[in-house]
């Protein structure tokens, strides 16, 4: 299993001298003893107070997976050395990009981005865009700076809302130097974007209740995507690859917050056709699975058009269960292939949960038994197909919505998986520190207590709209 850790540089200080004014690149190391991972001698919070021995595994030591706990771990970023220079400026606590004056940079909060925020991004921490990578597109963008910095204060404080204070201080800055980047076309489109899509991801994060999944950057982001790829320029294919394969995940992941009335018109769209040819490009979020990702927002916002309106589209649901039913993943890790079939399963049974048989008016009674039993058999695959991936892998950050789809069928027989999905959760709580996933579980828990009582045929989505919540999942 690849370790999370970012490499760390040779403890040698870099001369300001020696800073070029071409953008940051990485730089080997000289010194091959440097590649020998790097541990502090404290551990984990957790570890610390019981006091054992911590194997210090980010995002979550062996003995807090063991235990079901959330892990802290005590990130040493005051020791870090960077290979890219224009950070290297210690003791200096803000730093300048030599190539773009204007952007400030504070140092400590880069370096937490670069060690920790960024890793809850990626399924590939040995090869994480959003890493040393998304550096060379900060030279150019002062609001991506502000929005990296605004994700580290956040993360750094748990996501705790009262200790927000800096966290949505440089958020402000970031929408301020969006609004005028965008105004002046100061930075690149593909680069604005980037940020478009980060704040509005993040919206979520920062959230004190479970309302706030980024709407209004997700509606723009609709109609910024098509002209992405509209304007599609060879020299940026690597970052419009990178921004459409978040805003696809994204998309999915708010398809039944949206509503209806805000959905995207369908259609023979260039994102459709985009999708289509880009699977077989490795994604760092949607891995080889982009095209599936995106069928699944489809289907997210036509489930909850089913539920607040109870109007459907026979042929559209026929479709999707044979598109489902035919998809094959091209996933080469076991992890990813897992993850992607977990995925496919889930997008069955959303289409059997909301619409009963696909394609089909009304159900008699002998088929309506038959559904239950078959969304009830795929909800036990899918977290079958999830728990065989390791409790320290990264893929674990991207099963909450499959969980949470697959849980919501588990019966009063079903405490043992019930009690798989709680820990399974805490996992990815240890992981991203999300309140979102605290609430996925608060969720689960009221939905079970509902249907222990009788009143099985309230779903989850119905649940969560009644608590007026938007709960951004995953």
């Amino acid at each position: 299993m690849t370790a999370y850790r970012v490499r760390f540089a040779p403890r040698g200080k870099v001369s300001p001298n020696a800073v070029t004014p071409s953008v940051p690149a990485f730089h080997p190391f000289d010194n091959k003893s440097t590649l020998t991972r790097q541990k502090s001698r404290s551990g984990c919070r957790e570890c610390r107070q019981r006091k054992v021995k911590c194997d210090e595994t980010f995002p979550s030591c062996v003995r807090c997976q063991r235990r079901g706990s959330v892990c802290q771990p005590n990130l040493r970023t005051s020791d870090w050395h960077f290979e890219i220079p224009w950070l290297a400026y210690s003791p200096l606590t803000t730093v300048c990009l030599n190539s773009h004056p204007d952007i400030k940079v504070n140092a400590r909060l880069m370096r937490y981005w670069l060690e920790a925020t960024s890793q809850m991004l990626s399924v590939d921490p040995g090869n994480n865009p959003f890493s040393f990578p998304i550096l060379k597109y900060a030279t150019v963008s002062r609001s991506l700076v502000h929005f990296l910095q605004s994700a580290s204060a956040a993360q750094e404080e748990y996501f705790h809302q009262p200790k927000l204070s800096v966290s949505l201080d440089e958020r402000g800055k970031a929408l301020i130097a969006l609004r005028e980047e965008l105004e002046s076309q100061s930075s690149p489109l593909s680069h604005s974007f980037l940020t478009l899509l980060m704040l509005g991801m993040s919206s979520s994060w920062m959230a004190m209740e479970p309302t706030e999944y980024g709407k209004e950057h997700l509606v723009v982001a609709q109609t910024v995507a098509e002209m992405v790829i509209k304007r599609k320029d060879s020299k940026k294919e690597e970052l419009d690859h990178l921004t459409l394969g978040i805003y696809v995940y994204w998309d999915m992941a708010c398809s039944f917050c949206l509503d209806p009335e805000d959905h995207p018109i369908d259609g023979d769209s260039s994102l459709k056709t985009y999708v289509k040819q880009a699977r077989n490009r490795f994604h760092a979020i949607t891995t080889h699975s982009i095209d599936l990702y995106y069928l699944l927002g489809r289907l997210g916002r036509y489930c909850r058009v089913v539920v607040d309106q109870g109007i459907r589209d026979l042929v559209y649901e026929a479709n999707a269960e044979k598109n489902l039913k035919e998809y094959e993943s091209i996933e080469s890790d076991p992890a990813a292939r897992s993850l992607t079939e977990a995925f496919r399963k889930h997008g069955l049974l959303l289409l059997h949960r909301f619409c009963g048989k696909p394609g089909v008016s009304e159900c008699i009674f002998p088929a309506q038994v038959e559904n239950e039993n078959y969304v009830h058999d795929l909800a036990v695959d899918i977290i079958e197909l999830l728990l065989q991936t390791e409790s320290n892998s990264p893929y674990l950050n991207i099963q909450t919505i499959p969980l949470m789809s697959a849980g919501a069928e588990m019966t009063s027989l079903d405490g043992f998986k019930r009690d798989q999905i709680r820990h399974r959760l805490n996992e990815v709580y240890s992981t991203n520190r999300l309140l979102s996933t605290l609430w996925v579980i608060d969720l689960l828990e009221e939905l079970w207590v509902l249907h222990d009582s009788g009143m099985t045929h309230i779903t989850w989505l119905q649940l969560m709209l009644s608590k007026n919540w938007r709960l951004r999942i995953g």
